[in-house]
This record gives C-alpha cells, sequence and structure tokens, in this order.
C-alpha cells in the first residue's frame, strides 16, 4: 500500500475536524463521540500502522508528548511506546502509541483515549463507523473496565478494542487498533531493529 505524504495526512485532519469548512456557514456540529471516532480514524486507520510515521506525524501535529519509554528484554524482544495529549473543538484526548517487535514480527497498536458523556452512545456511534459487525459480549476487567474484542475486523492480524474505563473509575473510552505483522512479512526497512 502505497503511503501518503505527511503533509497531505495533515490537510486531510483539518478537513476532518473543521466544521466550517466541511459545512458551510451553517455547520453541524459533531458530537464528542464523533470527534473522538474521527480522531481514531485519522491517526489509527488512515494508512498502515506504523510507530515511526504516526510518532511522526503527531510531532508534526505539535501535540504534546506525555511519555516516552524504550526497552529491550532478555528474549529479543523490543519494545517502544509513547503517549501525547491532544485537543479537539469538543474537548482533550490522549493519542497512545505502542510497538513490541520480536523473532515473531511486529505488533504496533494505535489508541485515542477520550472522556465521553455517553458510553453507550460512543459505542454506538463507533459501530456505525467503523463499520464493525455485531457488539461481542464484554470481558470485564480486574479494575472494573469493561472491553469489547473484535477479532480480524479489518483482516488477518488485526484486533479492535473498546474499553469503557468509566466502571474503574477513571474517565471515558478507548479505542484501540492492533495489527501484528509476522517476520515472513516485513521487509528490512519495516524492522525497528
Amino acid at each position: 500500500m502505497k503511503c501518503l505524504p505527511l503533509g497531505i495526512i495533515s490537510l486531510l485532519w483539518v478537513i476532518l475536524l473543521s466544521k466550517s469548512l466541511a459545512f458551510g456557514e451553517n455547520p453541524i456540529p459533531f458530537t464528542r463521540e464523533q470527534s473522538v471516532i474521527n480522531t481514531f480514524q485519522v491517526m489509527c486507520q488512515l494508512e498502515t500502522l506504523s510507530f515511526d510515521r504516526l510518532n511522526e506525524r503527531a510531532t508534526l501535529m505539535r501535540m504534546v508528548l506525555l511519555d516516552s519509554k524504550k526497552a529491550a528484554s532478555i528474549q529479543n524482544t523490543f519494545t517502544r511506546s509513547k503517549s501525547w495529549a491532544g485537543g479537539l473543538g469538543s474537548g482533550p484526548f490522549v493519542f497512545l502509541l505502542d510497538e513490541m517487535s520480536g523473532a515473531k514480527g511486529v505488533t504496533t497498536s494505535c489508541a485515542v483515549l477520550a472522556d465521553v458523556p455517553d458510553v453507550d452512545s460512543f459505542r454506538t456511534e463507533a459501530l456505525k463507523e467503523l463499520n464493525l459487525k455485531n457488539l461481542p459480549a464484554p470481558e470485564l476487567g480486574s479494575d472494573g473496565s469493561r472491553s469489547y474484542l473484535w477479532v480480524k475486523p479489518y483482516g488477518e492480524g488485526s484486533t479492535l478494542i473498546i474499553r469503557n474505563l468509566k466502571q474503574s473509575g477513571r474517565p471515558g473510552v478507548m479505542i484501540k487498533l492492533l495489527v501484528m505483522r509476522q517476520s515472513a512479512d516485513l521487509g528490512t526497512k519495516d524492522r525497528p531493529y
């Protein structure tokens, strides 16, 4: 898949989030749920997940870096993780990016975390906007969170998680895409090590 230059991606970001450009003089306002889902689509679904490209995109968008970690393990794996704070017209969000690579391949995850007024409405809107089939039974975390998991929603190696964090005492929801690429599928330039 051919990747778009970051300038074009940034332009798409502005167009998607600019209500006045999209709807003229009398804008139809995005709900908070729609803004968060649109952000997820732009950050995590516009192109093949790549830690380096998404890191560059967040930097070019002047998002505020909250955390950055790198670690190697004894089992020949390498992990790196970054998080940024961003803002939308409807409120703040956190962008999370993780990658783990090893002998079996590379798993990249991209997530958007945000507070929404109604988590059930968010989940309903996400089902529609992300073309997800059926609502799976929730998995309950030990912290009280509730996660909905779709395996292979976008093909082999993909997993999508919508996690309701309100029951755990933390605000909001997280929507996360994980993509596993096996070593045989990776070109040399795709390997971070």
